[in-house]
This record gives structure tokens, C-alpha cells and sequence, in this order.
């Protein structure tokens, strides 16, 4: 085969042939590249003319911002690697170009000269270099040759293209090989340099690195977000699809489902169904739904507001008087025997205690408040009630009060008929409580929620009955209520902030959730946890840590709890290029003197900071202790777990400040 890098001294001997190539139907052998005879007959069969003079464009700006829109994900991991190649290439007069698979260009940089010289021939933003559309050129034909190609001058189809030269590679999903899109340097033909192809490679599978971890890790939060329903259905036919399509995962019951309602659906994971591609438009994926298939039966599978990929779960009504057409029931999820409290990772004296309440709390039925810092665990200790209470078998729901505007957080616990408001779904929506219906509603931030639309939850709490946004009919629903705050919600009612009869109501029991500082022996189990879980996520070997790292975050006060410590690991451990984490990838504020590990043979340095600032704030309160502990940030409940705590002329303080 013919050498990829064309020769430059060849331009002559490859411009004769052009022009025998264009003037003759069939051509004598040609001395020119294979590459380039197979391009050029391709552009004949397409019947390119050789004399256009420009590549042919988008309309408008609306246009290229579909485009770019289309391919987002693509632009997203191509950013860090363009700017490198316009870092290097920013003294070549050279155009760093990114295209989709379709040869529009998506992104263009370079220096000004160049950038004139290429909105000449509308190499610009916007522009279509298919071979189809301008002959041949290094992005059209990467694109059908599937293949980095260089190209020089006369190599090129249409003449006011023959004064430029240019490198590009194709860019293929990691999963799929599907071509994705096209990196490209392009310049006169004074800018040529055999390098510029080993560059335009090196970029290209850089991206689809980029690409492979975004959708590793994309894969791994769409698994974890629907564990839950390969459990909760498993009597069901269950598959889950990416968001492209394909099938990741069943459990086992397609051919159920094929003889129960002739659906046909593939058995081999990895196969792709149109009917799932959410790169398509709706009405597009319904029309190539497999036979049978009813909509309902599709629930999208969300993150972060993002639609990872979709379940398909397909009701298969062994017990008795079940209807093929109606959703399969809840089974319960919790198998007998197992924990539900297994998941929260520790064993510290702290955290037992505050499982062996929440184990007692849970058959209750009864509403719970979970008090404790951000990030402690909360909804997971919600979870764990829930899968370890009668409920058990019904939904779990969850909200954060603290997270919507007033309008949209009304909407969201209480649903809404269509028109009640600008925005409002076609048809209406059900709100939280009717889709917790017979299971547990958590409402994370209780103390957040806005004071005039506490009496509608009081209602809600007393009645059992809920009425939509916009609507008079009233629904009836039976749903056990936990709520968190880091609020001290008595200081709220006192305040006027919070109403004492929803606060009467809603602590009914509470469970105060210990500090990660209070339980600094679960950190390395905790990490281990994590340790094991990144692994899978990225799909490398497990990580080890330095005795200098470990010293470290065991010693560090972690405000932001157990979610600072998570976020903190996993950005080492994406940041580690060997198997051993050390030291010096720890943020400054964990790695910093201030955090240093505490002292053999007497007490750590934060710890006892901590006490004075806990005996400093109940002296400046004179021994109101609802003061001190707004004055520390905390809620009173963690300020008697902390006092507790204390040494006996703490706990006498906290006696004598109790006092009139």
C-alpha cells in the first residue's frame, strides 16, 4: 500500500495525473497514492465538479447551533485536546478544525490570516467537507475511508481546494465504533509537515479516551440508578438500555416476555434497538418501537436532571388474577435475612448507635427527622428505614425542599392539572405524595420549606388527602413521612420560620446522624468502600494509599461530612496514574499543617479546638444552649451528642448551664 504522508515532490507528477484523470472516462494507471485514487473515483461516482469553488454550508446560526447541540458530548471531550493542538500549533498559521460524522465543522481556530484564507472556501464554522460536497480533502475522506489521512495541494478534487494542505483522523465511540466526528489541521500549502498526521492521531484517540471515561462513568451511575428495579420487579421481564440504545443489562426473562406478548426483543447484551436511542426524537423512537410494546412500560432513568437511558419492564403476570396489561406490583425488595442497614459503611460506636435506633424506628410507621450536618447520609438512613419498614414494598420517593422555587416545589409534592400554571405538562402531572403512595416520602431540607406552604403539608399529614395544583377533586394517599434538616428546627418554630403544629407533627421520633469528625474510625472503611467501587466505575485495578495520605484524611475535620470525603477520594483516585495514591494529590486544605493527624498519647489538636469553641459559645449564650448552638452552625440535638461526649467538667458545664 501506498505511504499515508504524501511526498511533497510528487505535486507535479500527482497534478498531470488529476488532469488526466478529469479528462478521461477510463484513466491509465495513475502514480499517485492509493488513498487518493480511491477518494478521486468516489468523487467521480458522486459526480463532484472538480471547479467548485467553495464547500457548501448551513443556512444560519440556529443551524450550527443544532449541530453543535447534536453532537455535545463529542464538543465537550474534544475541548482539552484542541486547545493543546492550538497551544502547540499557534506560531504554524494552521486551523485546528473539529467536524461531525457528517464533515460539518463544529469548531475552528487559528490565526487570523489563515482563518481569512479559509472563509474563502468556506472552511469555516458551519462548513460541510464531505467528499460528496467538496471532492477530496483530509475530513471527507477520513470520513469515508475511515481512516487518518494526509493530503498536500494537487491531491486534492476541486481546484480552489489544490493550494492547501491538511491532516485529519476520525474519532469513534469507544463502545460502538460508530464514527463521531473528525479532527483536523488544515493550512496553505507552506504549512506542511509530516508531523502534523502523528499529531491529528494522538488528538483523536485522546478524545475517545475522554469519551470511554465519560461513558464509563455514565454507565456506572445509570447501573446504580437502576439496581433498585432489577430487585424490586424481578418477577417482571427487566432491560436496560444506554442512551444510545443499546442493551446493557436483563435479568433473564426476554423469551418470558416474548411468549407472554410477542414482543421481540435481542437476548445478546450490546445489541442496539432505535426504540431507545434518545439521540432520536420521541416520535422517531415510538415508530421503531419492537411490535407490542407499550409505551408505559418505558421509564426513563435520570441523574442530575440528565436522561442516562431507559428500563423496559414488561409486566408477566404469574400470580394469580393478574392482568397482562397492568403494571407489575412491588415485591417486596428487602430479602429475608438481609440488612437494610448494610450500605452505610462504618462500625464506629456513633454510627451503631445511630443504626441500632434506626432499626427500632423503622417498624414504627411513624414519621422520623433525621438531624445531622450536610452530607452525613441522610436519605440513605431514610432508604434504609423504608426497606426495613412495612412500607418496604412500595415506592420510595424523595424531594430536597430547599432545592426548587416555591412554584415548582408546590407542583412537585402535590402535582397539578394541566393549565394550573406556565409550564405546566399537558394532561396534568401526580405529584410525590401519589407517586409515594403506600410507601415513604423523604423531604430532604424540611427546614427550607416556604412558611405559607407549610399548612398545605400539615393537611397533607392530618387528612391523607391531597389535591392537585389547579384542581378541586380530592385524592386520597397513605404515605409515611421522614424528613431531614440541618436546621434546630425548635429554634425555626421560635423564630416564626417554622410552624409548631407541622413541627409536633413531623417529630414524632427523631435520630440524630453522628459527624464524619465523630467517627473518624470509619474512615479507612469508608475508603475501602470507595477504594472498591471507583475501581469498577473506571475500570482499573484498586488503589492503595500512602501512610501520609491515609494520616491525612483521617485527621481532617471534613465539614461537608461523608460527601466531601467521597468527593475528595474519587478526584484522587481519577488523578492517580499509578496503583498507589500519595500525599501530594490531596487538595491543600486536606494536606495543610491545619489537618495535621492527631498527636500520639493525648488528644488530636481539632478535637480539642472543637471543645473550647463548644465551651466558649455556651459561656457567650450564658448557658442557652438553643444559642450557643446556633452560634456553632449545629442543631441543639448535635451539641448534647458533643457535650455528651465530654469530658466530666463538660457535661457538669452543660448541667450548670441547664440551669435557671
Amino acid at each position: 500500500m501506498s505511504p499515508m504522508i504524501p511526498r511533497v515532490g510528487d505535486e507535479h507528477l500527482v497534478a498531470a495525473s488529476w488532469e488526466r484523470f478529469v479528462r478521461h472516462a477510463t484513466p491509465p494507471a495513475l502514480p499517485v497514492r492509493d488513498v487518493v485514487q480511491a477518494s478521486w473515483l468516489r468523487c467521480r461516482a458522486e459526480a463532484v465538479d472538480p471547479s467548485r469553488g467553495s464547500a457548501p454550508g448551513v443556512a444560519d446560526q440556529d443551524q450550527l447551533a443544532q449541530l453543535r447541540h447534536g453532537a455535545n458530548a463529542l464538543c465537550d471531550a474534544a475541548q482539552p485536546v484542541l486547545k493543546t493542538l492550538r497551544d502547540v500549533l499557534c506560531e504554524s498559521g494552521s486551523l485546528i478544525m473539529l467536524t461531525d460524522a457528517d464533515g460539518a465543522i463544529l469548531d475552528l481556530s487559528g490565526e487570523n490570516r489563515a482563518r481569512h484564507a479559509g472563509e474563502r472556501i468556506n472552511l469555516a464554522p458551519g462548513g460541510c467537507w464531505a467528499e460528496s460536497a467538496i471532492g477530496t480533502n483530509a475530513i471527507g475522506t477520513a470520513i469515508a475511508a475511515r481512516q487518518p489521512v494526509q493530503l498536500y495541494a494537487s491531491e486534492h478534487y476541486c481546484l480552489d481546494v489544490k493550494s492547501w494542505t491538511c491532516a485529519a483522523a476520525p474519532i469513534l465511540d469507544p463502545l460502538s465504533r460508530a464514527l463521531l466526528g473528525v479532527i483536523d489541521v488544515s493550512g496553505t500549502k507552506k504549512t506542511f509537515h509530516g508531523h502534523s498526521l502523528g499529531l491529528v492521531i494522538a488528538a483523536a484517540r485522546q478524545i475517545e479516551s475522554a469519551l470511554a471515561l465519560a461513558a464509563t462513568e455514565r454507565q456506572g451511575r445509570l447501573f446504580a440508578r437502576s439496581m433498585d428495579a432489577f430487585t424490586r420487579y424481578r418477577d417482571d421481564c427487566v432491560a436496560l438500555f444506554d442512551s444510545a440504545g443499546r442493551l446493557l443489562r436483563h435479568n433473564g426473562k426476554i423469551a418470558a416476555a416474548r411468549e407472554r406478548h410477542g414482543i421481540a426483543l435481542p437476548l445478546e447484551t450490546g445489541a442496539r434497538l432505535a426504540a431507545f436511542d434518545l439521540a432520536l426524537p420521541p416520535e422517531q423512537r415510538q415508530s421503531q418501537a419492537p411490535a407490542g410494546m407499550r409505551r408505559e412500560w418505558v421509564q426513563a432513568v435520570r441523574a442530575g436532571g440528565v436522561e442516562l437511558g431507559s428500563l423496559l419492564l414488561i409486566p408477566l403476570p404469574s400470580r394469580p388474577g393478574l392482568p397482562p396489561e397492568s403494571p407489575a406490583p412491588l415485591p417486596a425488595i428487602q430479602a429475608a435475612g438481609r440488612d437494610a442497614f448494610a450500605a452505610i459503611i462504618g462500625g464506629s460506636a456513633a454510627l451503631e448507635a445511630a443504626k441500632t435506633r434506626a432499626r427500632r424506628l423503622a417498624p414504627l410507621d411513624l414519621p422520623v427527622v433525621l438531624l445531622g450536618e450536610t452530607g452525613v447520609g441522610k436519605e440513605l438512613f431514610a432508604r434504609a428505614i423504608h426497606q426495613a419498614s412495612v412500607r418496604s414494598a412500595a415506592p420510595f420517593v424523595a424531594i430536597n425542599c430547599g432545592a426548587l422555587a416555591r412554584e415548582l416545589l408546590a407542583g412537585e409534592l402535590f402535582g397539578h392539572v394541566e393549565g394550573a400554571f406556565t409550564g405546566a405538562r399537558r394532561g396534568g402531572a401526580p405529584g410525590k405524595f401519589e407517586l409515594a403512595d403506600r410507601g415513604t416520602l423523604f423531604l430532604d431540607e424540611i427546614g427550607e420549606m416556604p412558611l405559607d406552604m407549610q399548612p398545605h403539608l400539615l393537611r397533607v399529614l392530618q387528612d391523607g388527602i391531597v389535591v392537585r395544583l389547579g384542581d378541586s377533586r380530592e385524592r386520597r394517599v397513605s404515605v409515611r413521612l421522614i424528613a431531614a434538616t440541618h436546621h434546630d428546627l425548635q429554634a425555626e418554630v421560635k423564630s416564626g420560620r417554622f410552624r409548631e403544629d407541622l413541627y409536633h407533627r413531623l417529630c414524632v421520633t427523631t435520630l440524630c446522624l453522628p459527624s464524619l469528625r465523630e467517627r473518624r474510625d470509619d474512615i479507612p472503611a469508608i475508603v475501602a468502600h470507595l477504594n472498591a467501587r471507583l475501581a469498577l466505575k473506571y475500570g482499573t485495578p484498586a488503589k492503595t494509599l500512602d501512610d501520609a495520605a491515609c494520616r491525612a484524611l483521617e485527621g481532617y475535620r471534613w465539614p461537608g461530612n461523608v460527601r466531601e470525603l467521597q468527593n475528595v477520594y474519587e478526584t484522587m483516585f481519577a488523578l492517580c496514574d499509578g496503583d498507589r495514591i500519595d500525599a501530594a494529590l490531596l487538595p491543600g486544605e486536606i494536606a495543610g499543617p491545619a489537618d495535621a493527624a492527631p498527636e500520639p498519647g493525648g488528644p488530636g489538636r481539632l478535637d480539642e479546638m472543637e471543645k473550647q469553641a463548644i465551651r466558649a459559645a455556651i459561656a457567650r449564650a450564658d448557658g442557652n444552649l438553643s444559642l450557643a448552638a446556633r452560634t456553632l452552625g449545629i442543631s441543639r440535638s448535635t451539641l448534647y451528642v458533643k457535650l455528651a461526649a465530654m469530658p466530666d467538667g463538660a457535661a457538669a458545664q452543660r448541667k450548670k448551664a441547664a440551669q435557671p
